[in-house]
This record gives structure tokens, sequence and C-alpha cells, in this order.
């Protein structure tokens, strides 16, 4: 059959690579190599497109982070249906809900931060629905593909349109597409010939040309060059995940590193030995030492609180994550074959244990210097952080007793950093930490309100400190009054503003902080001036800084 055709045009018989004629046959499928199954080319672009416009009205043409919670939202559904043979596992649940979460925060009282995050777990949940787990460095390797992937994927698209169009007349097959253009093309040609030759036709056809080239001219020019440059980053961005170019390949890069033979004995193994007998002996030493903050409660003599609080739980919570990856060190490779390694894991059983007790105190370090003066938000980091560090050596233990790998540990510690991360983000964490101070200082303790006046405190958070206006402090209950008369002014134009911009600027807690503080306006607002109001706040800042700071 192919006798006829010259040897540069003869179809390629290599089995890995499709022939024209059955790429013809397949006119409507873009290959997705990662997955090994096909998505149809129509839906395809269907997808990039719907993300295209989505993006440009929720992110480009947004006033507030309302838009990208719904981006957030439909994107995830959109990516849901584009990906072919999507994996609905429980990892993938998971994600999607921690992402409808995420979107619930950004329309009460969105950020930076939960903007950083939701774009995060929408490239994990697109790894999820490939069978993959969303470690964090094989995320983040994952959406470095986009943007090759990306142009793979369209230029793929173009190729599959010069098959179709192409490769089949050179074979000698009709297409439809050729059967439909060359006679429409044909007609605009010749048409545009016999109406030059009639000089009333030009006329009739000059003036609807023109109409209509005004109108075109109209619409494309009401873009900037710098909406169709983000349109273009979307519908790479948007390919790039229908389509990536390989799958995160981190873990088969580095697990060959954590492969070593087996051997019958480990020559670092009375290193090993001393060392863990040295850091329990020094361990039991300093936690004698530590322990006389457990029953006095409050810092050793020359130690403030805020110093042993800030410094002394920031190195002690160091000290853990040096235990973290000692012991990640000891016990990998050879000396997880060696025939000693159940008498090194006793004594690593038993520095275990100190470094829980260790825990014990850097905990009870933080919570004396809150007893002290309330929560604030870097102390809510700090409990975070300090968490995290024990997740990370929990995982050790783990690590230990089930003989993992390495890389496994590391996955799954960058799992903990991005779980703190994300919870920080989400939570509704001024609303928490003055729940608390408000507490404490209707229950006769007052050091808390020091957090209220010398930090800044978020909108949603203000009908948290309404009681504090009837607190039996009168300086208190004055100052706490002019502020919440303050911020309700600022708190009411910016839910006018937002009214004004549009959806995109809506945020859910604006409105609920004007409603809760009109329904008690009769509590608060008791200032005739100004000027009486700022005094009264002056005086509670003073009062504040002097005595508790």
């Amino acid at each position: 059959m192919n006798e006829d055709l010259s040897p540069t045009e003869q179809p390629d018989s290599s089995p890995d690579i499709p022939r024209p004629e059955a790429v013809a046959d397949q006119p409507d499928a873009v290959f997705d190599d990662t997955a090994g199954q096909m998505i149809h080319g129509r839906l395809a672009v269907v997808i990039v497109a719907m993300m295209v416009m989505l993006a440009d009205v929720t992110i480009y043409k947004s006033h507030g982070f309302a838009g990208f919670a719904v981006f957030l939202s439909a994107a995830s559904l959109l990516l849901c249906v584009g990906i072919p043979a999507r994996s609905f596992r429980l990892c993938s649940i998971l994600l999607w809900l921690m992402l409808g979460w995420l979107a619930y925060r950004l329309a009460c009282n969105g950020n930076g931060t939960l903007v950083v995050c939701g774009f995060w777990l929408l490239v994990a949940l697109t790894v999820a629905f490939r069978r993959q787990t969303p470690f964090l460095l094989e995320t983040l390797a994952f959406a470095a593909e986009c943007f090759p992937g990306g142009f793979e994927f369209f230029n793929r698209i173009n190729d599959r349109m010069r098959a179709r169009m192409l490769t089949p007349v050179d074979h000698g097959k009709p297409r439809l597409v050729a059967e439909i253009a060359l006679p429409v093309i044909s007609l605009i040609l010749f048409g545009g010939v016999f109406v030059m030759a009639n000089p009333d036709m030009v006329s009739l056809v000059s003036v609807t040309l023109g109409d209509f080239a005004n109108i075109l001219w109209d619409f494309i020019f009401q873009f900037s060059p710098f909406e169709v440059i983000f349109w273009a980053l979307v519908a790479l961005l948007t390919g790039g995940l229908l389509r990536p170019v390989v799958a995160p390949v981190v873990a088969a890069i580095v697990e060959h590193h954590d492969r070593d033979p087996a051997t019958a004995n480990s020559p670092l193994y009375s290193a090993f030995r001393n060392t863990l007998l040295t850091l329990i002996g020094l361990f039991v030493v300093y936690l004698v030492f530590e322990s006389r903050a457990f029953v006095s409660r409050k810092p050793p003599e020359g130690f403030t609180y805020s110093s042993y609080a800030h410094e002394g739980a920031a190195w002690l919570t160091v000290a853990l994550g040096m235990a973290t990856i000692t012991l990640s060190l000891i016990f990998r490779g050879s000396m997880l074959h060696d025939v000693r390694l159940r008498r090194l894991q006793k004594l690593a059983w038993v520095w275990t244990a100190l470094n829980f007790a260790l825990v014990i105190a850097v905990y009870n370090r933080m919570l004396i210097y809150i007893d002290f003066n309330g929560m604030t938000r870097m102390r809510t980091v700090a409990l975070l952080g300090i968490s995290s560090v024990v997740a990370g050596f929990v995982l050790v233990v783990f690590k230990i007793q089930l003989k993992h790998s390495f890389w496994w540990l590391v996955q799954r510690q960058m799992l903990v950093l991005g779980a703190a991360v994300y919870l920080y983000s989400v939570l509704p964490v001024d609303v928490l930490i003055h729940r608390y101070n408000v507490s404490q200082i209707l229950n006769g303790n007052p050091a808390p309100i020091v957090q209220i006046t010398a930090h800044a405190v978020d909108d949603e958070a203000l009908p948290i400190l309404q009681p504090l206006c009837e607190a039996e402090d009168e300086m208190v209950a004055a100052g706490i009054q002019s502020m919440l008369s303050s911020r309700f002014s600022a708190v009411n134009q910016k839910l006018k503003d937002s009214q004004k911009l549009g959806w995109t600027a809506w945020q859910r807690h604006s409105g609920l902080t004007v409603d809760s503080l009109e329904s008690t306006r009769e509590t608060w607002d008791k200032f005739e001036s100004n000027q009486a109001r700022n005094d009264a706040w002056s005086r509670l800042q003073n009062f504040a800084y002097k005595t508790w700071w």
C-alpha cells in the first residue's frame, strides 16, 4: 500500500509512536503520559478555557479574598472533571475537605497566607487524584512541572490538529474539516472580488465591515496586555496540571542513598552507644534543674518571664530537634542490620523517655508565660512549633521501631510542618486567644489586658471583647468601650466600601462584627467626644504597659 510513497513519506512503523492514520482516527484525544490513559482533547480545552474565565473574574478582577475562595472551590471541581481516571481515596477526600475549610476562612477573614496554602492544597489535590501521595517535596516538584507540562499540553494539541487536517489529505483520505474550510475560503476570496467589481455593493459592505471592525476593536482592546498575559499563564498552568510532564520522582531520586548493604557489625556501634549514654546522663542532670519550675510555677531567680519563655523554650525546642536528628542518623543504614541493634535500641528508649520529659518542661515554660499575661499570636505559633517538633520526634521513634528509611522520615516530617502552617492559617487565632484573655480578666487576672492594648486585634475578634465593657475595673471597662467605639466606625466603613467593590470583596466577619457591635451599642457608645475616648484608651494603655509588659 505504501509503494507509491517516498521514503520520507513512509509512515513510522515504530510500535512506540502512533501512526498518522491512527492519530487521525482519534482526533479528539490528548494522551496523558502520567496516568497512562487518554483524556478527550475537546474536554481538556474546555476545562482550560473555563479555568481562564474563572481566574479572570475571581482573581484578576477581584477586589478581595472572596474571589480567591470561589476560585479555589470551583478550580478543584474543574480539575476533578479534567483529570483522567481520577482516584477518590481517603487522601483525596481529606485534602478536599481541607481546601473547603480554607475557602470558607478566605470568605470569612482572608489573608495572603491562606491564599498561598490554598494554591498548595490545589496542587496537592491534583497529585492525590493521580493516585500519588502528596508529600510536600513531591507536591513542589509536581508544581514545578506545570510550566513545561503546559507547553507540552498545547504542543500536543497543535500536533493533533495538524494530524487531523493535513495527514489524512497527504494519504489520500478526505476530511470533513478540509471539505468545509476550502469552500469557505474560496467563497470569501472570490466574493470579495465580485464585491469590488460593483461600486454600490462596495459602499454597503464597507459600512457593514467597518461597524463590525469597530465592535471587534472595542471588544479586543477592552482587555489590557497584562490581562492577556495572565490568561496565558493560567492556561499554561492548567494544562500542566491536567497533563504533567512526568510524575513526582523525588523519592525515586534519593531513596537509593538510604539502602546500605547489610553487615554483621557496624563500625560505629561503640561510638553511638557511648553517645547515647552521655546524652542520657546530661538529660538527667538538666531535668533535675528544670524540675524546680514545676513546683514554683515561676522562673528561677535571675530570669524574667519573657526570657524564661522566649529564649529558654526556643533553645529547649532546638534540643528536641537535635535529638530528632541524632536518633535519625544513628538508626539508619548498616546500623539497622547490626546484631547488637537491640541493645542500642534499649538505650534509645531510655533517652526517648527523657526527651518526652523535656517536652513537658518546654510546654511548662510556655504555660507559665501564658499564665503570667495571657495569649498572643506568637505564643500560638510557638505552641504549634513545639508540637511539630514533638510530632517529628514521635515519627523518629516509629522509624526506629519499624526500620523505615531516612527518606520516609523526611517526607512525613515535612507533612507535619505543612500541617502546622495550615492549622495556623485556617484557625480564627485572634478569636481563640482573646476568648482566653477575656476569661482571665473577668476571673480577676487583669494582666492579659496588655495583649489587647499592645497588639493589633483583628476585626473578627472584636465581639469577643464586649463583656469587658462591663468589667468591675472602671479603667478596663472605659478603655475597652473607647476601643470598640473607635473600631466600630472603621469596620462599618470597611463594610460599606466592600459593598461598593462587589461580591469579590465580601468578608463574612465584617458584617457579623458590625451586627454584633450594633446590637450592644448601649454598652460601649458612652463617649461624648473623640477626646474623651482617646483619653480613656491612653490611660488603659499606659496602665497595662507599666504593670505587665
